[in-house]
């Protein structure tokens, strides 16, 4: 028992003291297990974990995948309908769990990988695991290389499939849109059948108007905010650009020439190229190559359907208009569609409108290509997580 002269003097006996301090010990070790509950027990808080456990399932090359480990499988539907121009077909992955949830939208390029790519498969399945139905829709249009404007016209019928959906909050609804992909969903935010259906876009690797990125194929340049910079730009670019002036041509020599020789890539087509009309040499240059007058020129003489085809897949038109909260993201290096393209989106949009615009040196256009052992991965990665938490943030 402690005497009279201890109590005085305030003290407990040694072996008082020595039960005391463990458990205080205790106590501070468990404080950043307590708040790392207390955190999660927020929705910033999960989103914030799920947004880490997702960044494995962009690289097929990862073997550690978390969220498989702590979530089960989601289920897997298909779909199909008929739009404007074409048919639709595609995957919903529907979360393995009870109640409403948000959902996104998968909007590829034009002539993609197929919805059973290994990639997209993982990718699709990652975000249905954070909690997100997941809707992968493949438009026969855009796999045959086309960009016709009515591909908006499919988007509306997707964003109506998902909103009369029972397991799907109409509330929480956005695009993620990859290269072509990118620019409809920024047209499809702009049309006015959508206003207050879309939560947000995220237009990743897209353009802001077709236009710019013709000079830019045809001059092998990038020109933007008084800088010029040379720009090599992809075969498939090449083909899908000359694809879309194709189409929009009138039946005769012209189209019959230039689809052998620029879409089915047949080489005895060239020597036919000396009959071709002033509007087709200026296909086939701004395609091929030209100086920058000359490419004004080109531009300047092509008929009015293929003028209106380039206008009217071009998200310029619609940057005042837009109805949902827009993402950006580009590579620097990307040798599809111009990073300045999307800078022009953004310096472009309305300020209230951008919720966040990301440059990276981590992609292939939108395929990851950075090795894991890379120096700078670890700060792509931060900036990965960031575009994904933030965006999550309004869907899961």
């Amino acid at each position: 028992m402690q005497s009279d002269r201890e109590r005085a003097e305030g003290g407990p006996p040694p072996g008082d003291l020595q039960r005391a301090r463990p458990r205080r010990g205790w106590r501070i070790a468990l404080l950043p297990i307590a708040a790392l509950l207390l955190l999660l027990a927020t929705h910033p808080g999960r989103v914030a974990a799920k947004s880490v456990l997702l960044l494995p399932e962009v690289f097929n090359q990862v073997p550690i995948r978390p969220l498989i480990w702590l979530t089960p499988s989601p289920r897997r539907e298909e779909f199909a309908f008929e739009y404007s121009v074409g048919h639709v077909e595609g995957d919903l992955y529907v979360p393995n769990a009870s109640g409403r949830h948000g959902a996104l939208i998968l909007i590829l390029g034009a002539r993609p990988v197929g919805n059973d790519a290994p990639m997209l498969v993982r990718f699709a399945e990652g975000l249905s695991r954070a909690g997100a139905v997941v809707m992968v829709p493949a438009s026969t249009r855009l796999a045959e290389g086309l960009v016709p404007p009515e591909e908006v016209d499919a988007i509306v019928q997707e964003v109506e499939l998902l909103r009369a959906r029972d397991d799907v909050d109409p509330e929480r609804i956005g695009i993620l849109g990859f290269s072509v992909g990118g620019s409809l969903a920024v047209l499809a935010a702009g049309d006015p059948r959508l206003a207050g259906q879309l939560r947000f876009v995220n237009a990743f690797g897209g353009y802001h108007d077709a236009r710019d990125v013709l000079r830019a194929v045809a001059t092998r340049s990038l020109s933007y905010a008084g800088t010029d910079e040379h720009w090599e730009p992809h075969s498939l670019t090449r083909w899908v650009l000359g694809r879309q002036m194709i189409d929009t041509l009138p039946e005769g020599e012209d189209r019959m020439i230039l689809d052998r020789l620029l879409v089915q890539e047949e080489p005895d087509a060239r020597a036919e190229t000396d009959r071709l009309s002033p509007v087709g040499r200026a296909v086939l240059g701004l395609v091929e190559g030209l100086s920058a007058e000359e490419a004004e020129r080109a531009l300047a003489v092509l008929p009015p359907a293929s003028q209106e085809r380039l206008r009217r897949i071009s998200p310029s038109q619609v940057l005042d208009q837009l109805h949902a909260e827009l993402f950006v993201m580009h590579d620097l290096a990307d040798r599809f569609i111009p990073y300045t393209e999307s800078r022009r989106l953004v310096a472009r949009a309305p300020a209230e409108d951008v919720g966040l615009y990301t440059e990276f040196e981590l992609f292939d256009h939108v395929m990851p290509d950075q090795p894991p052992s890379s120096p700078r991965l670890v700060v792509e990665l931060a900036k990965l997580y960031r575009q994904f938490y933030r965006i999550l943030l309004l869907v899961v």
